[in-house]
C-alpha cells in the first residue's frame, strides 16, 4: 500500500481532476461535461455535488435540466449518473448491452418478458408525447391503468430498462422533481463513434476527470471487460501523464499536477460532499480519500446511504448531516479523528451551504 504521503497527494490531484478544488469548478453544464459521469444516484445529493464544483445555487443547476443540455440516465453501473445530453446516446451505444444482458435474470425473476417491455415501452411513449415531461408517478400510475403490474420493483426496473434502450430519460425539473422525457426527442441527435474510439474516449475522459487512478479504477467505473479495459486504456494513454506507486501505474490528465501547485493550499483545507459522491463513488481504490479505519462510518449499512463527508488535506476526517428542520437547525458534524474547532466551524458554513 502506498505511504501515507503518497496517499495524501493521490487524493489531492483526485480533488483538482474532479474539479472539486482550483480552475476547474465551473457551472453544472461544464462541470458535468468534463466528468462525463457524475454520481447523481440521489437527486438531492448530485445537485450538491455540482454546489460542490462550482455551481452558483440550486437554480443553476435545474436550468441546466431544464434547457436539456444535462440528463440524468443509468449509463454506468446501473446507477444514476448526471450526463451531458451529447455524450448519452454514444454511451449508452458502448455501455448498455452487458448492463441489459446482467439484468435479464433479474428480469425473468420479476415476471417481465419482452412482450411487457414493449407494452411498456407504448405506454410511456403514448404518454409522454401527448402530456409531455412527466414525474415516475405519472407513468407508473399510466402503467398501472393499462394493466401493467409495477409493484415489488418492477415499476422502477421498467423504467431502468426503457432507458438502456434509448427511450426515456430524465430532463426538466418540476417542484424539486426531476421529469421523464422521451429522449430522442429531448436529446439532440450526434455522432456515434467506433466501438474502439468510443473505448479510448471514455478512458481519457475517465483519467483527465477522475485521475490518479489504475485501469482496474476505469473497469469498475464503467463496468468493462477485461478486454476492453486494456483496449480502452491502450489508446488513452499517449494523451495522459502516469504516476508509478509501488509498481501500480496511476494514469492522470497531463495538466493535472501543475494545477495542484497552483492550489494546494485550498486543496488540502476543508472540502465538504454529499454521501453519494463522484470523489467516493468513482474508483474501485478510495483509500487515498477514504482511509480504511474510516470506511464504516461513512458507509455504516452495506446497501444504505453513506453519510456526507468532511475532508481536511483531500481525506475524510468527519462526517456531517442535515439538520432535521433546515430553516432553523444546525449542521451536525461528527468528527473521526481530531479535529480543530476552526475546521469545524469550516466545515459546519460549507455544509450549510450544501445542505
Amino acid at each position: 500500500m502506498p505511504s501515507r504521503s503518497v496517499q495524501r497527494d493521490l487524493a489531492l490531484l483526485r480533488l483538482v481532476a474532479q474539479g472539486v478544488v482550483g480552475s476547474r469548478r465551473a457551472a453544472p453544464a461544464v462541470a458535468v461535461q468534463r466528468l462525463l459521469c457524475l454520481q447523481a444516484q440521489d437527486y438531492r445529493s448530485g445537485l450538491a455535488s455540482l454546489l460542490a464544483r462550482g455551481a452558483a445555487g440550486v437554480a443553476e443547476v435545474e436550468a441546466t435540466f431544464d434547457a436539456g443540455t444535462v440528463v440524468r440516465a443509468w449509463p454506468l453501473r446501473g446507477t444514476l449518473h448526471l450526463v451531458g445530453a451529447n455524450d448519452l446516446g454514444w454511451l449508452r451505444q458502448l455501455l448498455a448491452p452487458r448492463e441489459l444482458a446482467a439484468a435479464a435474470a433479474r428480469e425473468a425473476r420479476l415476471g417481465i418478458t419482452t412482450r411487457l417491455l414493449d407494452q411498456a415501452e407504448h405506454v410511456a411513449v403514448e404518454l409522454l408525447s401527448g402530456s409531455g415531461p412527466s414525474s415516475r408517478a405519472e407513468l407508473t400510475a399510466a402503467w398501472q391503468a393499462r394493466g401493467i403490474d409495477t409493484a415489488d420493483q418492477r415499476g422502477y426496473h421498467l423504467i431502468w430498462h426503457l432507458t438502456q434502450t434509448g427511450t426515456l430519460c430524465f430532463g426538466p425539473v418540476r417542484k424539486g422533481q426531476q421529469l421523464l422525457v422521451l429522449a430522442d426527442r429531448w436529446i439532440p441527435a450526434s455522432a456515434v463513434p467506433a466501438r474502439g474510439d468510443a473505448l479510448g474516449t471514455v478512458a481519457r475522459r475517465y483519467f483527465d476527470s477522475h485521475g490518479p487512478a489504475t485501469s482496474a479504477d476505469l473497469a469498475r467505473w464503467a463496468n468493462l471487460t477485461v478486454a476492453d479495459t486494456q483496449a480502452a486504456v491502450d489508446a488513452a494513454r499517449p494523451h495522459l501523464a502516469t504516476i508509478t506507486v509501488d509498481g501500480v501505474d496511476y494514469l492522470l490528465g497531463p495538466t493535472t499536477q501543475d494545477e495542484l501547485a497552483t492550489c494546494r493550499k485550498e486543496a488540502a483545507g476543508v472540502v465538504v460532499l454529499p454521501g453519494f459522491d463522484e470523489l467516493l463513488f468513482g474508483y474501485r481504490d478510495r483509500t487515498p480519500t477514504l482511509p480504511d479505519d474510516r470506511a464504516a462510518a461513512v458507509f455504516p449499512h452495506a446497501n444504505g446511504s453513506p453519510s456526507p463527508t468532511v475532508l481536511v488535506g483531500g481525506q475524510v476526517v468527519a462526517t456531517w448531516k442535515r439538520p432535521a428542520k433546515r430553516s432553523t437547525g444546525a449542521v451536525e458534524i461528527t468528527p473521526l479523528v481530531p479535529i480543530s474547532p476552526s475546521v469545524k466551524r469550516a466545515a459546519e458554513a460549507k455544509a450549510s451551504a450544501v445542505a
